[in-house]
């Protein structure tokens, strides 16, 4: 994990670490970011690890990994909004003696997704701080925080992940490197991997790969391969988008692999490499598609524009 936050979350270490070392620990934190996860476990379990930060090995930071930890409240204002009631359950919790013997500990997730009341209640808290019991909250969106709470938190901004890293992520859950390496070409969060579907991806994937084909080798079969194929079971703009994108993905790897770069079609390099073309005309391939893209986020008849694309793309116009 701290590896992790070396490479993806400097600034965040370098905060952290400066603070926990200098025993200026505040009591309240605000995370700022969509990838929130990692900062926020270490986060917590620096709080309660006996070395200066977290170890990640110890049997505290374990229970922290595992949800074990007796001495922490959670709650997610995605999942709940957050009421009046949830600050009031932490402040009487965290009126008994600890169970841990450590800090005590209150997590709120998307705390923007908060009552008045609610927020009118945790500022009574954080205006008058007790030792030994720590806040963290998360947000994505710090403008739709009350800047009344944001004083009284130290606010620590978390970079967005990069494509490798969000590609290593999926790999690590299972996903073939392929599958991995387009996904996280589209999507910067768990929750928003959680909201594909991941069939249709993969279907129209195949579509793409398809497209091109078809283009390089097949080319009087593209149009009604890709009505009977592609055009005839996804006709909602968000489809088209991400076949266009998919297939401009494509046509950009094979400059990749001319350059003997990494492409996003990893287990496509031989394709790629058996297809023969020039430069100048992928650029206008892809010149056009980018066009189409543009032109799908007005208000024009789908069909048409696709028919218009695949004329064009394979210079028949």
């Amino acid at each position: 994990m701290k590896e992790y936050l070396k490479k993806n979350q400097p600034l965040f270490l370098r905060i952290i670490e400066n603070e926990f070392q200098s025993n200026k620990i505040p009591h309240a934190f605000l995370l700022v970011g969509q990838h929130v996860e990692q900062p926020l476990n270490y986060l917590t379990m620096s709080l309660i690890c006996d070395e200066t930060t977290a170890c990640e090995k110890c049997i505290d930071c374990q229970k922290i990994m595992n949800h074990q930890y007796a001495d922490i409240i959670e709650y997610n204002g995605q999942e709940e909004s957050i009421k009046k009631k949830h600050i009031e359950h932490i402040q009487e919790t965290f009126k008994k003696s600890s169970l841990e013997g450590k800090a005590k500990i209150y997590i709120i997730r998307n705390i923007e997704n908060s009552s008045k009341e609610a927020i009118n209640s945790l500022l009574k808290i954080l205006e008058e701080p007790e030792e030994g019991i720590y806040a963290i909250f998360t947000s994505k969106n710090i403008n739709k925080i009350l800047p009344t709470i944001i004083s009284r938190c130290q606010v620590l901004e978390l970079k967005p992940d990069n494509k490798e890293t969000i590609k290593n992520s999926l790999i690590e859950k299972g996903y073939e490197k392929e599958k991995a390496s387009l996904l996280s070409q589209f999507i910067k969060t768990d929750e928003e991997l959680k909201e594909m579907d991941l069939d249709k991806f993969d279907n129209i994937t195949l579509q793409a790969v398809n497209f091109i084909e078809d283009l390089f080798l097949y080319k009087e079969n593209l149009i009604i391969n890709t009505q009977i194929h592609m055009l005839k079971d996804y006709k909602d703009k968000q489809d088209i988008r991400l076949f266009i994108n998919l297939i401009i993905l494509g046509l950009k790897d094979m400059f990749h692999v001319k350059h003997n770069e990494t492409p996003v079609y990893c287990e496509h390099v031989d394709f790629f490499n058996s297809l023969h073309y020039n430069n100048d005309d992928i650029i206008k391939k892809i010149e056009i598609l980018l066009e189409t893209l543009y032109l799908l986020d007005t208000n024009v008849n789908i069909p048409l524009l696709m028919d218009s694309m695949m004329y064009r793309i394979t210079g028949r116009d």
